[in-house]
């Protein structure tokens, strides 16, 4: 991920910057997850006038091995700071606590492990914290867990549709797939949260009733290996392909959109939803499952088909029920590509976290001036 950010070398703090200037120091995970790593490159690569931005990673890999690294950095530091430490994750979060930076954003994109919730509550029991989740869901959820008081908001991630890929004539050979073929989309990387073992079975289903239907993964994620073991074990090999094993190459996530006809989601509540605003975005029909999430975000009938028992046989039953009525496809094409492009667009993304990042700025400028006074 670090090619995507200018690197910080040898990674020292502070971060020098004119009094003026509002800073913004984005933490983040090495091995971060598709949501995240998108939304950290979109807000560091986007020039701002008045706003410096840097980025740094903390894990193996990373511009900090491991937290403990970076905290002495952090905590050894001298002279002026980032005004704003923005953390993506539980580690991040306390190596910005460990800072002098006035204020501080904790943005998760997924749930955080156990192991972290006495760390994350001790962070915000002494620090002024401002937390913003991609979802509602996933602000619940956090609540439910007493992690979150009332100072947090939500932001959607943002959708690049710069990314967005004609269609390729060759993609779908070159995946193996025939032109009669029709091919569902597991949106994003393959996690528990994601549920992808699911979808194998509603596409076997399917598959069993006609063979033209295949599913179509990306091939990452940490539930890889043990989708390849269950596709063995189950005999589903004619069912499934994994674009970065038979391309045998990296290839974006957007790039395999144009081989299917459909997403088929079977993830759950908090599952990041970024792959499936992608998919949205480039007008792909979905079938999904029941959740807090796609009732957040979709609505049956016109910007999905929703099924509310959200088991394999009935997920396959919708795929039929979309695949017989061409009208209802198209409608909801059109639909999902026109709420996508309204709602999830990088340029509202953008200028959701600018104004929260001005008002952080405008709180530390009136809280110097009022010091000087003083």
């Amino acid at each position: 991920m670090n090619a995507h950010f200018q690197s910080l070398h040898p990674p020292t703090f502070p971060l020098p910057l004119p009094a003026t200037m509002l800073g913004v120091l984005h933490l983040y995970p090495a091995r971060c997850d598709f949501q995240t790593e998108r939304s950290v490159e979109l807000l560091s690569r986007v020039s701002n006038n008045g706003v410096s931005k840097a980025a740094m990673s903390i894990g193996p890999g990373g511009d900090f091995t491991n937290l403990p690294q970076a905290i002495i950095a952090m905590r050894s530091s001298r002279g002026p700071q980032s005004h704003i430490v923005h953390a993506w994750g539980p580690a991040e979060l306390i190596a910005a606590a460990a800072s002098s930076a006035s204020r501080i954003i904790f943005s998760p994109q997924s749930p955080v492990n156990r192991s972290w919730l006495p760390w994350i509550n001790f962070v915000l029991r002494r620090r002024s914290v401002k937390i913003v989740f991609p979802s509602a869901t996933l602000r619940d959820s956090f609540i439910e867990r007493g992690m979150v008081g009332g100072d947090c908001q939500v932001i959607p991630p943002g959708v690049d549709l710069d990314r967005l890929c004609e269609p390729d004539a060759h993609l779908g050979a070159d995946l193996g797939f025939a032109e009669s073929d029709l091919v569902l989309l597991a949106p994003g990387e393959s996690t528990s949260e994601a549920a992808h073992r699911s979808s194998i079975w509603s596409t076997a289903i399917l598959h069993f009733l006609d063979e033209r239907y295949r599913l179509l993964i990306w091939g990452r994620g940490p539930c890889i290996e043990s989708l390849r073991r269950f596709t063995r074990s189950g005999r589903h090999e004619k069912v499934l392909v994994q674009a970065e094993q038979r391309l045998e190459r990296a290839i974006d996530f957007e790039q395999i959109i144009p081989a299917a006809n459909a997403a088929i989601v079977s993830a759950g509540a908090l599952a990041p939803m970024l792959p499936i605003f992608i998919c949205m975005a480039a007008g792909l029909p979905i079938v999904a499952a029941k959740t807090p999430a796609t009732d957040e975000f979709l609505k049956d009938n016109v910007t999905a088909l929703i099924e509310p028992t959200s088991t394999p046989r009935r997920l396959a039953q919708r795929v039929l029920d979309l695949q017989s009525d061409s009208s209802l496809k198209r409608s909801i094409a059109d639909a999902v590509r026109t709420e996508a492009r309204e709602k999830f667009s990088v340029a509202r993304f953008l200028e959701n976290w600018q104004q929260l990042y001005g008002r952080l700025g405008s709180d530390d400028s009136r809280a110097a001036a009022r010091a000087s006074a003083s």
